[in-house]
């Protein structure tokens, strides 16, 4: 798509999306990540997704799916520390 968006129609497409998410019981959070868009995080069993909304007229969705395997509480330490060697490379 080649239209831009203003806000307010960028802000009532994420609106419109976030209450089809809500209606089918999804779980969702309207966020600003971006400077040329909107996002929407939504939950449900086994995956995550961002969904952006952009100002060109596009969507653009990345599926996060888990792997079905849970570890216990020590693992925290060792994801804060794995991210923190990433962030200070």
């Amino acid at each position: 798509m080649s239209e831009t968006l203003s806000a307010s129609e960028l802000l009532q497409s994420a609106y419109a999306l976030a209450r089809r998410l809500e209606e089918a019981d999804i779980w969702n959070e309207i966020r600003f990540f971006r400077e040329d868009g909107v996002t929407i995080l939504a939950r449900v069993p086994g995956a995550y997704w961002e969904i952006d909304l952009l100002e060109d007229g596009t969507t653009v969705v990345e599926v996060l799916r888990s792997a079905g395997e849970l570890e216990d509480e020590t693992s925290i330490e060792r994801l804060i520390s794995e991210l923190s060697d990433k962030t200070t490379h």
